[in-house]
């Protein structure tokens, strides 16, 4: 094969470059990963709705040509595993580590994709990829590129692989994914009802631990603040990482944290990942160019993490977990129906409407899931895919050659080829692909030449559209028609279109055509009250005389931030018989979830008791005090 042949001219080169400039020195990882333990878990579910995803993905795959220098500066300023001396922050090969990060994102990211996929249901697992943005007042951020965020999922994964930014001590210690060497970064979380006492944060990275849990905070925040506004919108969170590089979250402190595979693992906290640099089995990469059936990432990392995720799954109610989620995702096709599905309601006519809505919102579920496997497709199994596996090919024999030395010196060639991959992303953001990187190295002679040619290799993705022009090179398949089969109740409809909103509106015609009028009054703006807030809240649900009544979803808050979500049954405008009920306090790190009976607007009776750091209880309450341990046969539950 061509490539073939001026990939061995490449690892020849990098071979005499090694002995010319007397390169050493070592770079090793730990050998396998913390999740490597892990046995295979089988998914139960048993979820309520067709409509849910299990899993959405979200990882970095593009920056618009505004963010670069943001981007850029952020990520040189920020480093994990160490403080980067300034003069080396403003060094150029210092944009192409960062660009590497992104590169490399895009293609380790659909490993863990593609074993998700394998073992959990078909069309339950989603990509969402992000560009990342920059405005002056936001700073970096980033936002989806597909809908895949607007689908209710059980959980939600952040992924990207991460590599120190000063090139002096790429050989060294600090984090690094460069050959065979690999540290991943990731983040599971989800709606806040999902495990109220974390805000549903479940497991971070180490150094993004703070900003995923004030993510996840904030956003609980601003879910209470629209719920009290009327506003039935969702909120986009950006990724975890761009969060960290845009602000360190250096202000939190006691956070309710275990270790991963600790024996606390019932004890409601977030669990913290250490950064890992795990060297991945180099049997695997002598030929990954040519042979990829095996994937090493997969071996050393990715099957442990999935088995993770899917624990997780197994752990938590995937009702709890997505009803809010789902409440949003019908609000776009009918906000009454999501009030009315607020106050859990069982007439015929919001049954009806409800059926078709969530075939609706599966269908939109299906229609992602063929855009996530395109994307794979394009990314993993087309062009991009195999010039990235001949670039960590290369780069694992560059430094196998280097541990054969055995001795410290400078790092230009290690820093060559990593710039390389930014150049790759580079060429591949702004559509200029084309055999670029490869090409250029059959003209090179010598290790200056190496580095002087990938240092031309400017970033040309200027373009406000790159990420549109990028999607479209590594998923050529992103564009092209997809039909799917809507079923509802005994009948069945396909429905065909190229792109989401074309599917989206088309969707939203035939509700619209088929939808019955709601039998009974669900209002959104009733009174709720709680004896321990002076201010009123409101209600969404059945009222009687302007307050709470009957079932539904209750929000209030005060001045000093203190704040309550209840969902269950009312009287009197207040929390009366079953329901479950979080409390937030500003002084509190956490919150705090009540589930059981209610009177009066507290608990009474047997309630199950959750708060951070703490194993789940059961515990008998009166009048609001709790009493001592309750019988687990007498818990009523809060149905969803």
């Amino acid at each position: 094969m061509r490539h073939s042949s001026l990939f061995i001219a490449l690892a020849l080169l990098l071979v005499s470059a090694v002995l010319l400039s007397g390169c050493a020195g070592t770079a090793r990882g730990s050998k396998s990963s913390v999740f490597g333990s892990y046995d295979e878990v089988e998914l139960i579910d048993y979820s309520l709705s067709r409509a849910d995803a299990l899993v959405v993905i979200r990882y970095p795959a593009i920056i618009h040509a505004d963010a670069e220098q943001p981007y850029f500066h952020a990520f040189s300023i920020n480093a994990i595993g160490g403080e980067v001396p300034p003069a080396n922050r403003t060094k150029k090969v210092t944009t192409r580590i960062a660009q590497s990060v992104i590169a490399k994102s895009n293609y380790y990211v659909m490993s863990l994709y593609r074993e998700l996929q394998q073992e959990l249901p078909e069309n339950t697992v989603l990509l969402s990829p992000h560009i990342i943005l920059w405005d002056k007042d936001r700073g970096v951020y980033s936002r989806p590129i597909l809908a895949t965020e607007q689908i209710p999922s059980v959980l939600t994964v952040d992924f990207n692989v991460y590599s120190y930014p000063d090139t002096t001590a790429l050989m060294d210690s600090p984090p690094v994914t460069f050959g065979d060497l690999v540290t991943p970064l990731f983040v599971v979380q989800g709606d806040r009802w999902l495990q109220p006492a974390t805000n549903g944060l479940l497991l971070a990275s180490d150094p993004m631990l703070k900003t995923a849990w004030e993510q996840s905070e904030r956003q609980a925040d601003g879910e209470i603040a629209r719920k009290l506004s009327g506003d039935l919108t969702q909120d986009q969170r950006p990724l975890d990482f761009v969060a960290f590089l845009n602000r360190r979250s250096a202000g939190i402190t006691a956070l309710p944290v275990k270790a991963v595979g600790s024996s606390r693992l019932q004890v409601l906290a977030v669990e913290e990942y250490p950064v890992e640099k795990i060297q991945m089995d180099g049997a695997l990469l002598e030929s990954l160019s040519e042979n990829f059936t095996v994937d090493p990432f997969a071996e050393s990392f990715v099957k442990g993490a999935a088995a993770r995720i899917t624990r997780a799954l197994n752990e938590v109610s995937h009702d709890r977990a997505t009803f809010f989620a789902r409440q949003n995702a019908l609000a776009r096709f009918d906000p009454e129906l999501a009030v009315a599905f607020l106050a859990r309601s069982g007439g015929e006519s919001v049954r009806s409407r409800l059926q078709l809505a969530e075939a609706l919102i599966e269908a939109e579920r299906k229609f992602i899931a063929a855009q996530s496997l395109s994307i794979y497709d394009g990314t993993y199994l087309g062009d991009y895919g195999g010039k990235m596996r001949q670039m960590i090919e290369g780069e694992y024999r560059l430094l196998e050659n280097r541990r054969t030395a055995a001795r410290k010196a400078n790092v230009t060639t290690a820093v060559a080829a990593l710039a390389l991959v930014g150049s790759l992303y580079a060429a591949t953001a702004s559509g200029a692909v084309g055999g670029i990187a490869l090409q250029s190295f059959s003209g090179i002679l010598v290790l200056g030449s190496l580095w002087a040619m990938s240092s031309t290799l400017e970033t040309r993705a200027e373009s406000a559209q790159m990420s549109e022009h990028f999607l479209a090179l590594i998923a050529p398949a992103l564009e092209r028609q997809i039909s799917v089969q809507m079923e509802w109740l005994e009948s069945k409809e396909r429905i065909s279109a190229i792109g989401f909103a074309e599917f989206r509106n088309k969707t939203l015609t035939l509700y619209q055509a088929r939808v019955r009028s709601l039998q009974g009054q669900y209002r959104d703006n009733c009174v709720f009250r709680h004896p321990g807030f002076t201010a009123a809240g409101r209600w969404y649900g059945t009222c009687r005389e302007g307050l709470a009544h009957e079932r539904g979803y209750g929000v209030i808050r005060d001045e000093t931030g203190n704040s309550l979500e209840y969902l269950g049954t009312a009287a009197s405008g207040m929390a009366s018989g079953t329901g479950g009920m979080i409390a937030r306090y500003s002084r509190e790190t956490g919150a705090f979830y009540f589930e059981g009976d209610f009177d009066r607007g507290v608990p009474n009776g047997v309630v199950l008791v959750e708060e951070p750091g703490s194993r789940s209880r059961i515990r008998e309450f009166r009048a609001g005090k709790d009493v001592g341990g309750g019988a687990a046969d007498e818990l009523r539950r809060l149905s969803f």
